[in-house]
């Protein structure tokens, strides 16, 4: 036996010995060193050992990972990093990417399409942001991909509508006001420190004409929240409509004080000073945000133009709708008001006043069509081709809330010229999927028959009008398929499954009704849910006491006799 180990271990030549430090860093170090001389095998040793000295580090599994990787052992890489995800860090967002990269090596792409779609989404601005761009392209281009990017997007998209929906910026974007008003309501009363769903609600009710509410709304943000700054815009937007001089130079000042970082609510603050009335200090926040700003945004270019034209600051106007005019998609709106200016300098115009929303002036034409549909004579409007062509004009031209009274306005007519008009309208490429919506079911409304041509994404779609499912009608208002899907599970609930098609009858025929009248709304939904039930239940022999169906659904009894009232009418008139 040799015992010459233990002998220097115990003798006294034992104090010469240099204890060695052996950790994860040490390990690392050599590690490092080896991947440098390309001494795979002995790296990989290395950072075996630092896994072991520190078994919770993710970085050390993502550095044994890479070695692996280089050594061509990809499935193996792939667990270790499926393991750092799954295990001890889900928000390590390079792990996507190592593991996009070791799946393109093995041949399958869809699977690296998939990963380094994730890592993009998860850290967008990351290290290897542009790397995975990159890859993404060769991706597609070289290896036929792009299925798994097509479902990113699909996906994508649907979850910006689910976030836009919930704070209700979708409804407000789209022109769609009651229905922000009804579901906002709705959400504030659950989630009482979304700030975000008071403000828009705030908007809401100021576009729909509850200027009390809306000021009552933004007074409350404020007071909890002092510094809000989309709040102090909507309270210095009401004060100034309400024409409360005294009080607007208070409400104008934190607004002249603050340059918010975030470019929306920069454009935010600088848009509420020109709309009441500081032009001069909404020109200063402009140009600021310009300097910030490569290329400048066309939006931003018109509102620093309007800003300086109503300061009557040509020359600075006369130079950003120029720049303007370089823009193919704006050409004609830098143009208009190029020519507006010069008649306003030579005639010293200082009455003369720019909207700050990027668009061609058409208040006097939208003045014209919202008086055309406030008439209820379909006969006149037959009869009178001004009329008609007021409606396709605003069609053409108005902004959302004036496309869409002109849809319902259209669906009420209802004659070859209006049907034509629509199929006309959803071809368009130029339009938002909520206007298209709106004419597909006033499409549906006044049964029209056969193909219309329609643009989704860039992408031409033949669909037909019959197959067009009646249900769509449920995309304009959350609140109208919420009410459906309750009575529904209800009926389901209480055994009565055969009354499902004749309630779904019953509601899809009130709602194709109340879509041609824009001042009707849907209030709670409890109401209409147990309206709904027992209307159906009535009609159809099932025995039903209302004042049981009130206390299931805690609303009054009263407000149930109402709502089924309105819908009985409806279903009279329809024959039904």
């Amino acid at each position: 036996m040799d015992t010459r180990h233990s002998r220097d271990k115990s003798g006294d030549r034992s104090s010469n010995v240099i204890a060695m430090n052996f950790d994860a860093t040490y390990f690392f170090e050599r590690g490092v060193r080896f991947l440098q001389r390309n001494e795979l095998s002995k790296a990989l040793r290395a950072f075996r050992k630092t896994v072991e000295y520190e078994p919770n580090n993710p970085v050390n599994y993502c550095n044994l990972a890479g070695v692996l990787s280089e050594m061509g052992d990809f499935q193996a890489s792939n667990e270790l990093l499926e393991h750092v995800l799954r295990e001890l860090d889900p928000n390590m967002a390079e792990c996507q990417f190592y593991l996009a990269n070791n799946y393109a090596n093995m041949g399958e792409y869809d699977t690296a399409e998939e990963y380094v779609l994730r890592y993009l989404d998860a850290d967008p601005d990351g290290e290897y942001a542009e790397d995975a761009e990159e890859m993404l392209g060769v991706l597609m281009d070289e290896f036929g991909g792009g299925r798994v990017f097509e479902k990113w997007q699909e996906e994508k998209r649907q979850s910006d509508v689910v976030a836009a929906t919930k704070d209700g910026r979708y409804f407000l974007e789209n022109g769609q006001f009651e229905a922000a008003v009804e579901w906002l309501e709705q959400v504030i009363q659950k989630e009482p420190e979304n700030y975000a769903a008071y403000n828009n609600l705030c908007l809401a009710y100021y576009y729909t004409g509850q200027h009390d509410k809306a000021l009552a709304m933004a007074d409350d943000v404020l007071y909890r929240q002092p510094d809000n700054i989309h709040a102090l815009c909507n309270r210095a937007i009401l004060i100034k409509h309400f024409g409360w001089a005294d009080v607007l130079e208070a409400a104008a000042e934190p607004l002249r004080k603050v340059f918010p970082l975030h470019y929306d609510l920069a454009m935010k603050v600088g848009t509420t000073l020109g709309i009441i009335g500081y032009h001069a200090d909404a020109l200063a926040k402009f140009r600021r945000l310009l300097r910030f700003m490569t290329p400048p945004e066309p939006v931003l270019l018109h509102a620093a133009a309007a800003a300086a034209a109503n300061s009557r600051q040509w020359a600075i106007a006369e130079r950003y709708w120029s720049q303007l005019v370089r823009d193919i998609d704006y050409r004609a709106v830098g143009e208009y008001y190029l020519r507006r200016l010069a008649e306003a300098r030579s005639a010293a115009d200082v009455d003369w006043r720019v909207s700050y929303q990027l668009d061609l002036p058409v208040e006097a034409q939208l003045a014209e069509v919202k008086d055309k549909l406030k008439d209820d004579d379909l006969d006149a409007w037959r009869r009178d081709p001004l009329v008609r062509a007021s409606l396709y004009w605003g069609l053409r031209h108005g902004n959302h809330e004036t496309r869409r009274r002109v849809i319902r306005a259209l669906a009420v007519v209802a004659d070859s010229d209006a049907e034509k008009a629509l199929r006309l309208f959803v071809g368009r490429n130029d339009i938002d999927a909520t206007s298209r919506l709106h004419a597909l079911v006033a499409l549906k409304r006044i049964n029209a028959q056969g193909t219309v041509h329609i643009n989704v994404n860039g992408e031409w779609q033949e669909i037909q009008l019959e197959e067009v499912d009646s249900n769509i009608i449920f995309e304009l208002n959350p609140n109208w398929r919420a009410v459906w899907e309750r009575t529904e599970g209800w009926l389901e609930a209480h055994h009565l499954g055969r009354l499902i098609p004749e309630a779904k009858r019953l509601w899809l025929t009130y709602l194709y009704d109340m879509f041609l009248h824009v001042n009707r709304r849907i209030g709670k939904t409890d109401i209409w849910v147990a309206g709904l039930l027992y209307i159906t239940l009535r009609y159809f022999g099932v025995p039903v006491v209302q004042r049981e169906l009130a206390e299931e659904f805690k609303v009054a009894p009263s407000s149930i006799r109402k709502c089924s009232l309105r819908l009985e009418q409806i279903l009279l008139s329809a024959g039904i």
